[in-house]
């Protein structure tokens, strides 16, 4: 039944988009982010609390406190923000079955950006209503700049929070809808991609097994996408025969005068057996 599912495009398992390269710097200045007023320093909070501490898409959200994150200085005096407590989550449910968890040990270190999470979490913090225990808060519409108190005395609802990063993303008119588990698997395709090791992306993630986050590891960036149509493309434009390349290799054009901003990424993780180097017309001229 499940093969004949796959046969009629009715698959069961569909993975969240990652949020594109250029959507993260479009929404990093954007005014849907800005710490200027009390609805964009909520939703600055809130997505890089999901980013940096992993967090599933509405999974503990509405249970989180003001005393649910903790300011620390490392051993090297740099500062950063975690969480304070462990929580029962989808992994790590709790009881006597349960194996220990580590995602609280993620951190959100400060940086030398106005805006960043560490910098708005310690504004939102000081501005949240003494009154009300939840961490996300309604905010004011009548406010100023110089009120103590920028959020109402009510949290936020679970469909509310359900629905953040929909409305962010609308906001900051991306490219597209991200939904709040696009900002989770964001943040594990970066660690990836980056080169930490699966087990230290588990220990900040939740998961109980690497399997679990295969599928992060695999799936190609618009960019790979984008670059391994140009090879095909290329191929068919060219009258020069196509080379001969073993299985397992890659082949990539780089050109002097416009080198890909990323081409680490496209050789991650990737051996190389045979390189070859063709030469222009007017390199030959030079090399004769």
């Amino acid at each position: 039944q499940i093969v004949n599912l796959k046969r009629q495009g009715k698959e069961n398992v569909q993975h969240k988009p990652v949020i594109e390269p250029e959507d993260l710097v479009k929404l990093n200045s954007s005014d849907a982010i800005t710490v200027t007023n009390p609805l964009g320093l909520l939703r600055n909070v809130w997505f890089n609390v999901v980013l940096y501490f992993c967090r599933r898409g509405r999974e503990g959200q509405r249970s989180l406190r003001k005393s649910s994150f903790k300011f620390e200085q490392d051993a090297q005096g740099r500062c950063y923000v975690t969480m304070a407590h462990d929580e029962a989550t989808k992994n790590h449910p709790g009881g006597v079955d349960d194996v220990q968890s580590s995602e609280k040990h993620g951190r959100m270190y400060k940086t030398q950006k106005n805006n960043d999470g560490y910098t708005a979490m310690r504004l939102y913090i000081k501005k949240l209503n003494p009154k009300c225990e939840a961490f996300f808060q309604y905010p004011k519409k009548n406010w100023s700049n110089s009120d103590a108190v920028w959020y109402e005395n009510r949290p936020l609802g679970v469909n509310k929070l359900d629905n953040m990063m929909k409305e962010i993303s609308q906001s900051a008119k991306l490219s597209r809808s991200y939904t709040n588990h696009c900002v989770r698997a964001t943040a594990i395709t970066l660690w990836s991609n980056a080169g930490i090791a699966n087990r230290h992306i588990m220990s900040i993630s939740g998961h109980r097994n690497e399997q679990s986050i295969a599928h992060y590891n695999c799936r190609p960036s618009t960019q790979q996408l984008h670059s391994c149509s140009e090879v095909l493309s290329r191929g068919l434009a060219t009258s020069a025969p196509p080379a001969t390349v073993e299985p397992g290799s890659v082949i990539a054009e780089v050109k002097t005068s416009n080198i890909e901003p990323d081409i680490k990424a496209i050789f991650h993780n990737c051996s190389i057996n045979h390189v070859q180097v063709h030469l222009g017309a007017g390199c030959r001229q030079i090399c004769e």
